[in-house]
């Protein structure tokens, strides 16, 4: 367990590194929290949707795969869903009900979930981990999408149904993502030479695809860098109660639900040590990133959400390994 210790402290300390380097650049003073703005905004429309279609081309083979798993994970989002509309009526603001419910269902998987998924399982459990990112990370991005324009803004009026669906549909992570769900459904249906797609980005547009995947490198430490540069530490007394709220749901709640309830039912979903990985991984991991980005962009308390993928990444450590112990107890480790 030592070792399950160390590799979460280890996962996690880049993130708070990035976060803290930007933090003292911001004191420094040479730029001003508009250039900041403009960098989450480019992060938001570029580097981001790259990133997830990058994350979703990289799923080999959609045959194999546990499917009742994956339509568990995809349902246990709406579950957590569920509990975070019910906890947001806790908070008065309606921006900040936004960023409430959307810390309860959205985890940082393409940052950290992968990685711990790999971690736990090997490389034998990627297969199920990026085939659950592919489906799950675009449910992510919509519901996102729509709490936050639900919730956002002014909160006089309620957008109608057209303007919600326009936002949905060209947000640029939905797009990201979709695109690469296409891209690698179009590849299962071209014809192979040795088990290998007659046409591939990478065999015949390697440039391409050399520039696409340093373009989604470059998304998460800018985010988390900006983030750092965003942070304001003297609005956390103010927030305490909301950031409590998000935390506990993020880590305990929403986690301590979705697990229980596929272990509970494991002889019917299949659930296997294969598996296992990216359950724990999907539903424990701190708030994703991008949830800060979208907040500011779609006119929710951004401050909220910074502090609450701030503190989500920071006391996961003790979260994440609590479950990791717990699920190797039970023998699904």
């Amino acid at each position: 367990m030592k070792d399950t210790f160390f590799y979460t402290l280890h996962a996690i300390l880049p993130i708070l590194l990035i976060i803290l380097l930007g933090l003292g650049i911001r004191l420094t003073g040479w730029w001003s929290d508009d250039f900041f703005k403009q960098v989450n905004s480019l992060c938001f429309r570029l580097f981001l949707p790259v990133q997830l279609f990058c994350s979703v081309y990289s799923i080999d083979d959609l045959s194999s795969v546990n499917w009742r798993m994956v339509c568990y994970l995809f349902f246990s989002v709406f579950l957590c869903l569920a509990v975070g509309l019910a906890a947001s009526g806790l908070v008065p603001s309606r921006r900040q009900r936004g960023v409430i419910v959307q810390v309860s269902f959205r985890s940082n998987q393409a940052i950290l979930g992968l990685p711990l998924a790999k971690a736990l399982g090997g490389d034998a459990a990627m297969g199920f981990a990026a085939m659950a990112t592919g489906v799950c990370i675009p449910l992510f991005n919509v519901l996102a999408v729509i709490v936050l324009t639900v919730f956002g803004g002014d909160g006089q009026k309620r957008p109608a149904f057209r303007t919600l669906a326009r936002r949905v549909l060209t947000n640029p992570l939905i797009l990201g993502a979709m695109s690469g769900l296409a891209v690698v459904l179009i590849r299962q249906l071209l014809p192979q030479v040795d088990g290998v797609p007659v046409f591939t980005i990478q065999n015949q547009l390697p440039s391409l695809y050399s520039a696409l995947t340093s373009l989604s490198g470059v998304a998460s430490p800018v985010m988390l860098f900006v983030l750092g540069a965003r942070l304001n530490f003297s609005a956390v007394r103010e927030l305490l109660p909301q950031l409590t709220l998000g935390v506990l749901l993020r880590l305990v709640i929403c986690p301590a639900a979705v697990i229980s309830l596929a272990v509970a039912f494991r002889g019917p979903l299949g659930l296997t040590t294969l598996e296992m990985p990216t359950l724990l991984a999907m539903s424990s991991t701190p708030v994703a990133v991008s949830s800060a980005v979208m907040a500011q962009e779609m006119g929710c308390d951004d401050q909220l959400a910074s502090q609450l993928v701030v503190w989500t990444s920071v006391l996961s450590m003790a979260s994440v390994f609590c479950f990791i112990y717990a699920s190797r107890a039970l023998g699904l480790l």
